[in-house]
């Protein structure tokens, strides 16, 4: 028997990306906000207070968004 997807509520945010580095992921961020799709950088002060040993910074989309932010991103 198939799996079935996970079933996600359209406002639960999902993290579509991964950055060690701030540089890319407010370029990253840009790049969604730009295409009108509202994103959210998590863990970005952490990373300034404890350096980028910890998860790095997560770039977050609605799950509703989730698919087109991952195509933009992969583009």
């Amino acid at each position: 028997m198939a799996e079935q997807p996970e079933e996600r509520s359209s406002d639960e945010m999902v993290t579509v990306e991964r950055f060690r580095d701030m540089v890319q992921a407010e370029m990253a961020k840009g790049r969604l906000d730009s295409a009108g799709i509202r994103s959210f950088l998590a863990g970005e002060n952490a990373g300034l207070l404890y350096g980028n040993g910890l998860d790095g910074v997560l770039l977050q989309v609605s799950a509703a968004e989730e698919a087109d932010a991952r195509a933009i991103l992969n583009d």
